[in-house]
């Protein structure tokens, strides 16, 4: 083959590459504009700065997620912020049980995606081990995620709050291990996050614990 033959080879393929690279990135630009008000309204819900959606706002939430997944199917926050919603619609369907277990199979299942896609973060852990009691796992999965939470997460408020609702109601279940570290993550949290954790023990009868070293 020429020279001029291979440097138009080189050229082809660098062209490719390039349309590849921008189609790519356009399609997650394009996912990014389709979440930004749907992001912004999870972090004020979640925050307690505005009030949960009614089902018309949630459902226009829940499509505008999945639009966003078609184009960026690997993107971890969209897996999390759809569990999230499918758990706010489970909390408001307790009176139903079958939509209830329908709506917290789906939160946990999109939790799961988004700990495979991203299995350091502590968040999709935590709420995978807080929902598994409720879909009837009380075995080695649920503490599996307990563990990862515990160890991914045990500084940040949110999951210290979930691993306490956990540990404190279900503290027969604990391996002594599991319940050291439950009670290290109360005793050593920052002051402003641990009043709720020992909140939370008085709740379950576990207050005296917090005494122990």
């Amino acid at each position: 083959m020429s020279s001029q033959l291979i440097k138009r080879a080189l050229s082809g393929v660098l062209l490719l590459g390039a349309v590849s690279a921008a189609w790519v990135g356009g399609r997650a630009a394009w996912a990014d504009m389709l979440q930004l008000q749907v992001r912004y309204n999870i972090s004020r819900w979640q925050a307690g700065k505005a009030a949960p959606p009614q089902i018309a706002a949630w459902g226009e939430a829940r499509n505008t997620l999945v639009q966003a997944l078609v184009l960026t199917p690997d993107d971890p926050q969209i897996h999390e912020n759809l569990g999230y919603l499918y758990g706010l619609r489970a909390l408001s369907s307790k009176d139903i049980p079958e939509l209830y277990q329908a709506m917290l199979g789906q939160a946990q299942a999109y939790y799961r995606n988004a700990a495979r896609l991203r299995p350091m973060s502590p968040h999709p852990w935590a709420n995978i081990a807080l929902a598994s009691p409720y879909l009837g796992d009380t075995g080695a999965s649920l503490w599996d995620a307990f563990d990862r939470a515990m160890a991914y997460g045990q500084r940040q408020p949110a999951v210290q709050v979930t691993l306490a609702e956990l540990g404190f109601a279900r503290w027969g279940e604990l391996t002594e291990p599991r319940r050291s570290q439950l009670l290290a993550m109360v005793n050593q949290a920052l002051p402003h996050s641990k009043s709720p954790l020992l909140d939370i023990a008085k709740r379950y009868g576990h207050s005296g614990l917090m005494l122990q070293p």
